[in-house]
């Protein structure tokens, strides 16, 4: 097994054997409206924008995809591989790494209720609660696996607000800033020239600091949906994940055992 798929196996074990503590504050809101109550919000640019986030490949229920990544560990490191996935809604994911033959290294899957962690190289197993489970462990960046899924799919967390402005950007572009009362700034949303595109997002923790960013590169027509052709996820240390994504399907038939892993000796 070469180093940097041991390093990878290395990751994925702490993951499973250290709590995670993304600081994350609020929820992914259900009505994106809810927060702001003010006369006239709905027309405003900041309502307008939100409702461009709330129609952004909404009608998308399960998506697969094939395509490359990478990503860089506190070490230093640097991990690059083939991977494949599939997904549902915003909480079922089911990821494979592969190597250059196209054999699964391993597998992390989330079915909502539980997360789970195979490993094809030793035959280890772990298994634990979601609880609104995180990457940071495995990528050393602190995103949520419902943020992850969103951005796979082309879509943008939206975290529960208090209040909603629109600036411009150095460039001439747009940012929507969305605010809690108390802790400030939770989220920063650029948009492309025509504010309608959004071309990264910026996710902030109760104290104001950078959890991470996530970046669009390109774009790729599946179905009436856009999906990002290259999606980048980066925090402030320098860490980040960069995932080409090569071939990817839309409103798949998926069955719910995809979700679901056992260990090894009583897989199917």
């Amino acid at each position: 097994m070469n180093r940097p798929v041991s390093l990878f196996l290395l990751l994925i074990c702490s993951a499973f054997c250290f709590p995670a503590c993304a600081g994350l504050s609020g929820k992914i809101s259900k009505d994106v409206f809810s927060a702001v109550q003010s006369p006239g919000f709905r027309e405003s640019e900041a309502g307008r924008l939100l409702y461009v986030l709330k129609d952004k490949n909404r009608d998308i229920k399960t998506f697969k995809g094939t395509g490359r990544i990478k990503f860089s560990g506190k070490s230093g490191n640097l991990v690059s591989a083939d991977i494949a996935w599939v997904a549902e809604d915003d909480n079922k994911i089911s990821l494979v790494l592969r190597d250059i033959l196209g054999r699964p290294i391993a597998r992390i899957s989330a079915d909502g209720e539980w997360i789970y962690f195979v490993s094809h190289a030793d035959n280890t197993f772990y298994k634990k609660h979601y609880d609104n489970a995180g990457l940071e462990n495995f990528i050393s960046i602190p995103v949520r696996i419902k943020d992850f899924i969103l951005l796979l799919s082309g879509r943008i967390p939206v975290y529960e607000f208090d209040s909603a402005a629109v600036t411009g950007a150095e460039n001439g572009e747009c940012v929507l800033i969305l605010k809690k009362k108390w802790s400030g700034v939770a989220e920063k949303i650029y948009f492309g020239g025509d504010c309608r595109d959004v071309a990264e997002v910026e996710i902030y923790d109760t104290w104001g600091d950078l959890l991470y960013k996530a970046s669009f590169e390109g774009e790729k027509f599946v179905k009436e949906y856009n999906i990002p052709s290259r999606l980048v996820v980066s925090d402030g240390a320098g860490d980040y994940l960069m995932l080409d994504i090569e071939r990817c399907w839309a409103d798949v038939p998926v069955s719910g055992s995809v979700f679901i892993l056992n260990p090894p000796d009583q897989a199917e």
